[in-house]
């Protein structure tokens, strides 16, 4: 963790540096020579180089606890632990254009790895199956006289078909209904007052998408629209993950989180003094004044620009030439967090026994007994949630 976010400052500052510089008509030339350390196949004529970084950890809250994260998507393993996946998150551009409303049907979309790279710049492949959630589907409105079939809009997947009598009285499969899930037609067994309204909840799969490209420490925000896939460097063909996307915002992880008082050491490089100076000088107005403020509106803060000191070393001996070179630090407080999935809400079937003369629904209420219409926990762990 503590490398990425110091990856991430160290790559930011040099690309706002680039972007100062790039406007300065003399020093433009310089753009290409602002880099990570002393990383040039020949030394140039001058150059900014952000040569090392340290940093101390500030801890905002006790056991470093943020608070619950409400979301519409959330990350869950599939069978076994698999990691194509670091972490998943609403788009939240596109929900504010959507109305605060999830552009995808609700539903589980397994998606999995068909191939990884190996080495950067390499592509990968995945594919998503969808497993879409339908809830609460007008079936039939009773008007008078038996009702003996209904169709269903789309064909459910086995076991996960749940019907109701208006919105609060389960019926039961193989009791009050049978089901043929080819055709996705109903058959009732069981009479209805007139008004009332059978309606049902299932999930169905829908086409598969993809396959898609990807490669390391990237994110795809176009393949599910709403939702953010951040993908790192341990996918590995035949992973199979989760993502879970909610119609509404429910609790699905817990924030830990803390700060990082980080400095970074810049070394200023020229060939001439005062061209070294004047660079030195860019720099500190570039940081401090230009680019302070938009980079705290994003959470990291520029708290301190230091100028250090001077030093030469020899560029040719037997021209008596040197480069010169100025050191700075630069002082970025930035924030991280965690996310530790929160469980789905467990759901199981314990069997029962009818008492004789008791109706279904009667024999129903009685019963412990909660349906599989979701993914159901199989085990924790300090990650992320399992499917099973």
């Amino acid at each position: 963790m503590y490398f990425h976010l110091i990856s991430s400052l160290k790559r930011r500052l040099i690309l706002e540096l680039q972007d100062s510089f790039s406007r300065h008509p003399v020093f433009e030339k310089i753009v290409p020579f602002i880099q990570n350390k002393f990383a040039f196949e020949e030394r140039p004529q001058y150059g900014i180089v952000v040569k090392g970084s340290s940093a101390n950890k500030v801890q905002v809250s006790p056991q470093n606890f943020l608070g619950t994260v409400e979301s519409h998507v959330m990350l869950a393993f599939y069978n076994e632990p698999a990691y194509l996946l670091e972490w998943v998150k609403e788009d939240l551009n596109v929900l504010k254009e959507s109305g605060d409303l999830m552009p995808i049907p609700a539903g589980v979309y397994y998606i999995e790895c068909l191939s990884a790279p190996t080495v950067p710049g390499e592509c990968g492949e995945f594919i998503i199956d969808p497993l879409l959630t339908v809830t609460d589907e007008p079936i039939i409105q009773v008007q008078s006289g038996p009702v003996v079939s209904a169709t269903l809009q789309n064909q459910p997947v086995h076991g996960t078909l749940r019907m109701w009598t208006n919105r609060n009285l389960l019926l039961v499969e193989g009791t009050d209904y049978t089901v043929d899930y080819e055709a996705q037609e109903v058959t009732f067994h069981t009479g209805f007052f007139p008004g009332a309204l059978i309606t049902a909840d299932y999930r169905y799969a829908a086409p598969s998408i993809g396959p898609i490209r990807w490669s390391w420490n990237t994110a795809d925000w176009k393949t599910l629209p709403g939702v953010i896939l951040a993908f790192g460097k341990r996918g590995k063909p035949g992973d199979k993950q989760a993502v879970v996307v909610y119609s509404d915002r429910v609790e699905t992880a817990q924030a830990f989180g803390g700060r990082f008082d980080a400095t970074f050491d810049l070394d200023v490089i020229s060939r001439d003094p005062i061209q070294m100076e004047e660079i030195a000088d860019l720099v500190f107005m570039y940081l401090w004044a230009e680019k302070r403020s938009n980079l705290s509106f994003e959470g990291i803060e520029l708290t301190d620009t230091s100028m250090g000191g001077e030093s030469e070393e020899v560029y040719d001996e037997a021209a008596d030439l040197f480069y010169y070179n100025y050191s700075m630090s630069v002082s970025i407080q930035s924030d991280w967090e965690m996310h530790l999935p929160l469980p789905y809400t467990i759901s199981r079937a314990s069997a029962y026994t009818k008492p004789n003369g008791a109706s279904s629904i009667q024999a129903l209420s009685q019963a412990s007994l909660f349906f599989n219409t979701t993914p159901v926990i199989v085990g924790r762990n300090a990650n992320y949630e399992r499917i099973g």
